[in-house]
């Protein structure tokens, strides 16, 4: 199983690839998906364009640094199939819910198999490549260096996996809010999409308070009221942390294979044991 990839999504798309062809292959290809490799890269319409940068081998003849044209794209489903699966999808408010906020879910290939298809590719008849390399063999390192960037791009943009199959994330949101389930969905959404409020200042502001003319030393110290012999038993703090799972599972700033919201979320649970332990 592949690594390179963060989600099942991506992780799914790379072991189609791994199923026809060697490791070693693989293995080269990989760098090939790193930036100072790809010169350029584009997406339009489902189809991807990238310009990988070659060796240089003068065994081979090869004397200059060779730029190699590298295409790939996905099969697209019919209008019908999209049809019959988006009227699935939108009976669903699990799949409404996640789809609208850009998440997959996990079960989503169970609507496509009701229908004799899959969404996610499952062998090499799921992908149209081409590349100018020399290379005899398909995939060559320059395409399987495309699928890895690609894998890696699904990553932080889900969606794109529609419309490397033929339909387009707006087209697909237009589609699910048509439905009754959707449009209420929508606009819970988009009520929660308000802008926040700035503070004027990071911290509470002290308040000045007017003191009598004559207090006592010890009752400035003590205050006018006694404190508690008791404290009141603590309760589990219940922190939305709308912040940290705002950025999803894999912010950008976020590069180990694991939920940057379920590593917080163990955070918070071993900082309130130790609060615990401490008052």
């Amino acid at each position: 199983m592949s690594v390179n990839s963060k989600t099942w999504w991506g992780t799914s798309l790379l072991e189609a690839l791994e199923d026809f062809t060697d490791s070693g292959r693989l293995k080269r290809g990989r760098a090939y998906s790193k930036d100072h490799r790809v010169l350029a890269w584009k997406i339009s319409k489902g189809v991807v364009k990238a310009t990988i940068r070659g060796n240089i081998n003068a065994y081979f003849g090869v004397y200059k640094e060779p730029k190699y044209k590298v295409s790939m794209q996905m099969t697209h489903l019919t209008e019908a199939q999209w049809k019959k699966v988006i009227a699935r999808l939108s009976q669903r408010a699990s799949f409404i819910a996640k789809l609208l906020v850009g998440e997959i879910p996990d079960n989503v290939e169970t609507v496509f198999a009701e229908f004799h298809t899959h969404f996610l590719p499952n062998s090499y008849q799921d992908f149209k490549v081409s590349c100018n390399c020399p290379d005899y063999a398909v995939p060559c390192k320059h395409i399987a260096g495309v699928c890895y960037r690609l894998a890696n791009i699904l990553d932080q943009n889900p969606l794109l996996l529609f419309e490397m199959r033929g339909l387009a994330p707006d087209k697909l949101r237009q589609e699910l809010i048509k439905s009754p389930l959707g449009k209420v969905l929508a606009d819970a959404t988009d009520l929660g999409s308000d802008e926040l409020d700035f503070a004027d200042s990071l911290y509470t502001r002290p308040e000045p308070q007017t003191m009598p003319d004559e207090i006592e030393l010890k009752q400035f110290w003590y205050g006018t009221s006694p404190l508690p012999t008791e404290l009141p038993v603590l309760k589990t703090a219940s922190i939305p942390a709308v912040v940290i799972k705002k950025g999803g599972d894999y912010p950008p700033f976020w590069q180990k294979p694991g939920s940057f919201i379920t590593v917080m979320e163990d955070f918070y649970i071993r900082m309130r044991k130790i609060n615990l332990k401490v008052l």
